[in-house]
Parts: structure tokens; sequence; C-alpha cells
């Protein structure tokens, strides 16, 4: 019988890309980059890499706005239940031609 992962079974439950998410997410906290804002890839859940200051740069950074979702990178990481609501939102939010708000911005107009 084969053995399976931890990661393979998150996956199987939630799908690959909340997993990655959840791994990004947490990854961004023990970095120590709590409070900063995080481009999360709706078809992947992975990441560029960085950690911004501000949803806004977050954004002004990123090929699409409507490609990715933004993390404000909690005290305690993600889970993938977390990351698999938070991609779920977007999504249907998107769809909707919806966004949530920067909230310390308010409303954020494309350009």
């Amino acid at each position: 019988m084969e053995q399976k992962s931890a990661a393979s079974l998150l996956s199987l439950v939630y799908g690959d890309a909340a997993v990655m998410m959840a791994e990004e997410i947490t990854t961004a906290y023990l970095n120590g980059y709590v409070g900063g804002w995080i481009a999360v890839r709706l078809s992947d859940g992975g990441t560029d890499g960085h950690a911004y200051a501000n949803k806004a740069d977050a954004i002004k950074y990123q090929l699409n706005e409507f490609q990715c979702c933004y993390v404000k990178v909690p005290l305690a990481g993600m889970t993938p239940k977390m990351a698999l609501t938070y991609l779920k939102i977007h999504r249907q939010l998107y769809d909707a031609g919806l966004r949530l708000a920067d909230p310390t911005r308010g409303v954020i107009i494309p350009r």
C-alpha cells in the first residue's frame, strides 16, 4: 500500500490551490510578514514571493488584478480550509464583477 504525504491528503480534501495558498500565507507569517499583503493567484494558490505594505501596492504589481486575491497576513498563518473559503469567495466576487475593498483605503478604482 502506497503511503501518501500529509500535503497530498490535504490536496485531496481541499484542492491543490488551497493547500498551496495556506502554505504561502503561513510561510509569510513565519517569516515575520504579519500585516503585510500577499497577492495569491486564484488559479494555483501561488504567489509572486513578495509581501507588500498595502493592498494597493499588491494589486499594482500584478499583471491582472482579477487573477489574484489579496490577503493581509494574519497572526497565525492560514489553514487549507480557510484558504479554500477565501479562494471561493474571491472567485464568486470576481465572477459577479465585484471585489473586496481595501480596509485602509476604501474602494480601489481600477485604472
